[in-house]
């Protein structure tokens, strides 16, 4: 017996599509489907076109559920169609995108089969609709990890798709993360707040497919297009407000609500950051957002910083962005971490001469400095029996054969090790404090 897959579809004003994307719900190789139509008010002939597939989604064998209200928004129709469903999994999708004929098979059948999983994901195919003419593109993909630990950072920080329509989730798993318990109807604009951080949060074992089994209508893009800076804030405003909205109401503590708010603030001023080159008047804005961002560089990393809209310039915010995503997802990074000793190791190296004077005067200088040459006095020789979990060690030599030599000597008993990579990235980020 195939599980029974509710399917939320809202629309408003989308006659011009909603009739291809039905067409590929009807193409659907899995036959238990109840289909919630929520009609969010359409004024265009939409309704018209719903009631006409109607019977054509019952002949299938689908059951179906028109859901008619006044115009609320997109959160409020979700809403509508999240408390009416009956089936064993969910999914959404939106009317003016399509599916391919195994989009509901793959996910819904591993699920079947695997009771330990609880939702599943697949990758989009974007497309543009122009004068009838479809143009595709090359589908997008991410490396979901098999660890969810922090897969909420992640998507917050748009590391994994933020696009809620290419996951399924088991309706038992939603009822755990509370998702529906939560949710919030005060904002038109989007909803994926409140489906992406409670499921991410909830840590749920995921299944992520490979294939391009959503296609996503492009033309959305435009709505991402302002005359106005004063625009973009009002529109990223309604993110940041469901992600607020939703961040307070997880069962976690309230230090890492303080910090994925923080995140979410971070990605916020990334997104503004992108639009000031877009937007007329989006220069006078840079120095509050570069204000704005070296303030939560502080909250986040517990260090005062001086970034501004010369460092912004000088090191792109695309740059600086990419740095500090890093630093927010390599948990392993010694920022915040609760140390006992942070040693620096190969301290008479030329490497360390570079290196060290950089980290002089920040939370990251060592406490500690070792070497095979060392003195014991100002510079210790190594012992590595007396390391534990609690030291940081940062191996300042750069040769393979040296860090091949002292790697084992060091993990073995539990210490965090930093290489070059790990040192230049924290460089990168705060040479200029």
């Amino acid at each position: 017996m195939q599980g029974k897959v509710s399917m939320v579809v809202t629309c408003y004003n989308k006659v011009n599509y909603i009739g291809a994307m039905l067409d590929s719900v009807i193409s659907q190789e899995w036959d238990n489907i109840e289909v919630l139509l929520v009609n969010d008010g359409s004024t265009d002939g939409t309704r018209d076109v719903v009631a006409e597939y109607e019977p054509r989604l019952k002949a299938r064998g689908y059951e179906v559920v028109i859901i008619d209200q006044e115009n609320a928004g997109c959160c409020a129709a979700v809403y509508s169609g999240l408390i009416r469903m009956n089936g064993e999994y969910f999914c959404l999708v939106d009317c003016d995108d399509g599916i391919e004929p195994e989009y509901v098979s793959r996910m819904a059948g591993w699920l079947d089969s695997h009771e330990d999983y609880e939702w599943a994901a697949c990758s989009y195919r974007p497309y543009h609709f122009l004068d009838g003419e479809i143009t595709t593109r090359s589908i997008s993909r991410y490396e979901y990890p098999q660890d969810t630990e922090n897969l909420l950072e992640k998507w917050i920080l748009r590391k994994a798709i933020t696009t809620v329509w290419i996951y399924m989730t088991r309706t038992s798993y939603i009822k755990r993360c509370r998702m529906i318990e939560n949710w919030c109807c005060e904002r038109r604009k989007t909803y994926e707040p409140l489906i992406g951080v409670p499921l991410m949060a909830g840590k749920g074992k995921l299944k992520y497919f490979h294939e391009g089994l959503y296609r996503y209508n492009n033309f959305a893009c435009e709505l991402f297009r302002f005359d106005k800076f004063e625009e973009a804030i009002a529109y990223y405003d309604d993110y940041l407000y469901l992600y607020e909205w939703s961040l307070a109401r997880l069962d976690v503590s309230e230090n890492l609500k303080q910090r994925l708010s923080a995140i979410v603030r971070l990605s916020y001023e990334k997104e503004l950051f992108i639009q000031v080159p877009r937007v007329p008047d989006g220069n006078e804005y840079l120095p509050k957002l570069a204000a704005e961002t070296s303030a939560l560089l502080d909250e986040l990393f517990g260090m005062p910083s001086n970034i501004c809209e010369e460092t912004i310039n000088k090191k792109g915010y695309s740059n600086l962005f990419t740095v500090l995503e890093m630093l927010i997802l390599e948990e392993e990074l010694p920022i915040k971490c609760a140390r006992n000793r942070l040693i620096g190791y190969g301290a008479l190296g030329r490497a360390a001469e570079r290196i060290l004077p950089v980290l002089t005067n920040t939370p990251w200088a060592p406490t500690e400095l070792w070497d095979e040459r060392g003195d014991d006095i100002t510079v210790k020789r190594p012992d590595f029996d007396s390391l534990g979990q609690s030291d940081i060690v940062f191996v300042l030599p750069t040769s393979r054969e040296v860090i091949d030599q002292v790697k084992g000597k060091f993990e073995i008993r539990g210490a965090k090790v930093f290489y070059k990579d790990d040192i230049n990235k924290i460089i990168m980020l705060f040479d200029n404090i």
